[in-house]
């Protein structure tokens, strides 16, 4: 908790110095729109977002960045309305594939605080590297907080994750990223950081959308035939991709 709290207020800090010297990179980039500046410990990324395509993956992420929603610290449960991703870990790499991060607990099994509907799906997808999309929990559930940057082409994820940003520079730090040694669980065994997240327009786009609340729809249930036994009713689970 204390290392969280001290990378917190470094972010502030960073987030002061990366504003001053933004002016001159958002000059180069020449397609008006929202983007994301996602400061690593590896190294910069800068990200065009879609809200046109994926409006409220894009609301969430940038309203969680700039700390605009309560959440509960998973540790203490207190209600928190800060920025959410400052000091987070990347909790997976995968190479030439993906990094995954957004998990307070650092496991990628941490208890989402929002959801969102199914989104994003196109026309821009997974089926080349550099995308932004928002990782599933059980039972088809889209969550507003854990997302992944692909490295390479997963076009399987496609139809299945939203995509809701394209990466425009930064992307040889997200294979860097992906290319670290990690344990069995895909967690990078040097600690990789989330240091901050700025959200920063070029142009006159129109604005961001507002995050709007979501209640999904509890998954159906199926029962797992093959523990049945004795005549006794098996476990239910979530079927996978119930929307």
């Amino acid at each position: 908790m204390k290392s969280r709290a001290f990378a917190a207020a470094a972010a502030v800090l960073l987030a002061l110095a990366v504003t001053a010297a933004a002016g001159s990179e958002e000059a180069g980039l020449e397609e008006p729109g929202w983007y994301a500046r996602i400061v690593t410990s590896s190294g910069t990324i800068v990200a065009r977002l879609h809200p046109e395509q994926a409006p409220q993956s894009v609301a969430y992420f940038a309203a969680l960045a700039r700390g605009e929603l309560v959440w509960n610290d998973p540790f203490t449960g207190e209600p928190k309305k800060e920025r959410y991703y400052d000091g987070l870990e990347v909790h997976k790499a995968v190479v030439d594939q993906r990094l995954e991060t957004g998990d307070p607990t650092a496991s990628g099994q941490g208890y989402a605080p929002f959801y969102l509907p199914h989104e994003g799906f196109g026309p821009i997808d997974f089926s080349q590297g550099g995308r932004l999309g928002n990782t599933r929990a059980g039972g088809g559930l889209i969550t507003g907080s854990m997302f992944f940057i692909s490295a390479g082409g997963m076009p399987w994820l496609n139809g299945r994750h939203p995509c809701f940003g394209t990466v425009v520079r930064g992307l040889d730090v997200v294979r860097s990223i992906c290319s670290v040694q990690t344990d069995s669980r895909g967690r990078p065994l040097d600690a990789v950081t989330i240091e901050t997240v700025e959200i920063f327009s070029v142009g006159d786009p129109n604005p961001l959308p507002e995050a709007v609340p979501y209640e999904p729809k509890k998954p159906k249930l199926e029962l797992r035939d093959d523990i049945l036994k004795g005549g006794k009713w098996g476990i239910q689970r979530p079927k996978d991709g119930d929307k």
